[in-house]
């Protein structure tokens, strides 16, 4: 895919503050995985891993900031809970991440799905307006961004239905020139990949956590070493 690197120029400065990587997202980022009968926040979650294989590759001057927020959806970020507006662009101007990364679906598909009395809807139409406002809002601010697919859920939760919302996504990353990291369909090729998930069939055990940190370190450096490379420790 054509990526648009206008930004990169200003970040591939080599100096020693540290290249910053701003993680966006619901539970699967924070890290949710079932231990013990219950669900907790793993620290072996995919953005942990993925700071891993960025510094042993590029050095300890890459930190990966871990932003996931159990629950969310994609609206958590451009409004408030009394659904009045929040202005990302103003975030971004105060951010100090170099790069932003985005992974929300699962539960804009579920509210969506029920109705949630109180919540904020957001159909896939909706959901590709937000995600596209973010990633404008980002790049004007000179942020790097890369979009990543959500994992497949299972058993019950299957009935959300995730895809529209996967297909709004790879849109928006068509349309504003952005790399995105393939999870939904790529994990379902293994046929065995529900064995890989919780107990609840919605987040991931700690090895596909592994497996997602290793597509979205594949995409990262093959999209962004250069600039990853001025940063190198």
């Amino acid at each position: 895919m054509a990526v648009l690197l206008s930004a990169a120029p200003l970040l591939a400065q080599a100096d020693n503050h540290p290249f910053v990587i701003a993680a966006y997202g619901d539970s699967t980022t924070a890290g949710v995985t079932g231990s013990g009968g219950r669900n907790i926040i793993s620290q072996n979650n995919e953005v942990s891993f993925l700071q891993q294989m960025l510094r042993a590759k590029y050095g300890n001057n890459i930190e990966v900031k871990n932003h996931g927020m159990p629950g969310a959806q994609v609206s958590v970020l451009v409004y408030k809970e009394d659904n009045t507006p929040m202005d990302w662009s103003d975030r971004m101007a105060k951010s100090d991440a170099d790069m932003i990364l985005i992974n929300y679906a699962i539960n804009d598909a579920r509210i969506n799905f029920f109705k949630d009395k109180g919540a904020r809807i957001e159909t896939p139409q909706e959901y590709k307006r937000i995600m596209t406002e973010l990633v404008q809002g980002a790049k004007a601010h000179n942020k790097l961004v890369v979009l990543q697919e959500p994992n497949p859920i299972c058993g019950k939760a299957e009935q959300w239905n995730v895809w529209p919302y996967v297909y709004q996504l790879n849109e928006v990353a068509k349309e504003q020139q952005v790399p995105i990291v393939k999870q939904f369909s790529v994990i379902k090729q293994n046929r065995d990949w529900q064995s890989e998930m919780s107990p609840d069939c919605i987040h991931p055990n700690e090895m596909l956590y592994k497996q997602k940190a290793e597509r979205t370190f594949e995409v990262l450096s093959s999209n962004f070493d250069h600039v990853f490379s001025q940063h190198s420790s």
